[in-house]
């Protein structure tokens, strides 16, 4: 049974998240630490200033009234804080109202209940006490404004910058040490899957200590696995092709001879050439549809698709006066796109000659291209070029239009065509799809056969 690793991804994501809470619980006292100091300024310098003591002197002389228009009018007290003088009720002299949150505080921890007379025990007061001619007790309570309880906008403030600058630092290191290599592991697959065999993962990503490095090591020794396997595969159609096509032509030699010495009948003779020339043709379809299967990089060109379907036309325009169809071809001036000129040209040739193959005699073999701007309001050239091949033939059953481009498949059109090898427009879709485009067929209403090839068309800058 194949143990799980240890899971060192998990691992790494609880370290920054331990990380993420550390440096929160850190910055963020550090934070309020400052805050608080730069808010209790003025309430610090208070409680340090001799306004107490000026206080009780000025009752001491007046009495409260005289205390009352001395903290109204003269007391030197800073904006960021407020003074009550209270009385032995909890009531301030002013008649102010003391904040709601401290009232409790206040009655029982600044104010307090009255001592006893007769006891010599006096509990601790949180404000200092001034005691009138009449012997009276009031409390000076100094308390900062603008902080509650619960603290001020400002440490709120603070905490939420905090958190999301921790938050924001670790959601950057997290998606750092995740996303590269996702993406890297991502296009690797996408090459591969384009046929790509020497798509890798970099080294530095397949050499990490976690789940991301291990899923990296192992693409690249799949993808070397499969370059294996192709190569392997590629070099035993080539020697297939290679012990075939020897004894085949030996073969051909002793017919050759035999027909000298007038041993072989003509017919006879001819009909084993067409066979081995047969041979010889499947053979050759069946290593270009294997080179086409692993073929990765093209040899990508700017291409006038009107320029090359003309010179195509030109050269199978033979062929088709041979089968007494004639060739019309419609195409847009300057249609161009990017791609294989060779590939493309043995795309659309296969094509055509397909047609050409099943068109009756007097009958016309249409070819229109044109381009689809998508970009309407842009100068760029986009979009995709259409290439409709369209016949007069009998078609394909309604059931097979579907299967017509898979290799090998035969279809009851009622065409027993010996020349036929089965790969031809297996070859076309396989062009196309390395072309990132696409091909397809349908039945055209007055008869034949309508392949439509869509190509995305060459962005010009």
């Amino acid at each position: 049974m194949t143990q799980m690793p240890y899971p060192r991804l998990f691992l790494r994501m609880a370290m920054h998240i331990g990380f993420a809470l550390g440096a929160f619980v850190l910055i963020g006292a550090a934070s309020l630490g400052l805050i608080a100091a730069a808010e209790l300024r003025g309430y610090i310098e208070t409680r340090n200033s001799t306004l107490g003591e000026r206080a009780a002197s000025v009752l001491a002389a007046g009495g409260e009234s005289a205390l009352i228009d001395w903290i109204s009018n003269e007391a030197t007290i800073p904006e960021d804080v407020s003074v009550y003088i209270l009385d032995e009720y909890s009531n301030d002299i002013l008649g102010r109202n003391v904040p709601s949150q401290y009232a409790e505080f206040i009655r029982n921890s600044v104010v307090g209940l009255p001592a006893k007379p007769d006891s010599n025990f006096r509990p601790v007061r949180l404000a200092p006490q001034l005691i009138g001619p009449d012997g009276r007790l009031y409390s000076l309570l100094v308390l900062p404004r603008g902080i509650s309880l619960w603290g001020s906008p400002a440490t709120a403030f603070g905490l939420l910058a905090v958190a999301l600058i921790v938050i924001g630092s670790v959601a950057w290191l997290i998606a750092r040490a995740f996303s590269r290599p996702i993406a890297e592991l991502q296009l690797a697959v996408r090459e591969l899957a384009t046929g790509d065999t020497d798509a890798r993962v970099p080294a530095a990503i397949a050499e990490r200590g976690d789940e991301l490095g291990a899923l990296a090591a192992d693409f690249n020794i799949m993808a070397r696995r499969l370059e294996e396997l192709i190569a392997t595969r590629e070099q035993l159609m080539r020697d297939m092709s290679h012990e075939l096509r020897s004894p085949l032509a030996r073969l051909q030699a002793a017919i050759a001879l035999a027909a000298e010495r007038n041993s072989l009948a003509p017919e006879t003779r001819d009909r084993i050439d067409q066979e081995i020339g047969r041979m010889n043709q499947v053979i050759g379809e069946m290593l270009r549809y294997s080179s086409l299967e692993a073929s990765a990089n093209n040899r990508l060109r700017l291409i006038r698709v009107d320029k090359l379907l003309k010179q195509l036309v030109d050269v199978e325009e033979i062929e088709a006066r041979n089968a007494g169809c004639v060739i019309e071809l419609e195409t847009d001036k300057d249609i161009v796109v990017a791609g294989d000129p060779e590939m493309l040209q043995s795309c659309f040739e296969n094509i055509l000659r397909n047609a050409i193959r099943h068109s009756p005699a007097d009958s016309v073999i249409e070819i229109n291209a044109r381009s689809i701007d998508k970009n309407k309001n842009t100068n760029r050239s986009s979009g995709s070029v259409l290439i409709k091949i369209s016949d007069r033939g009998p078609g394909v059953p309604k059931e097979q239009v579907d299967k017509i481009f898979l290799p090998y498949v035969r279809i009851n059109d009622g065409n027993n065509d010996v020349n036929r090898t089965g790969l031809g427009l297996a070859i076309v879709r396989r062009i196309v799809e390395k072309h990132a485009g696409n091909v397809r067929a349908a039945n055209r209403e007055e008869g034949g056969l309508i392949v439509t090839v869509e190509l995305p068309a060459a962005e010009l800058l």
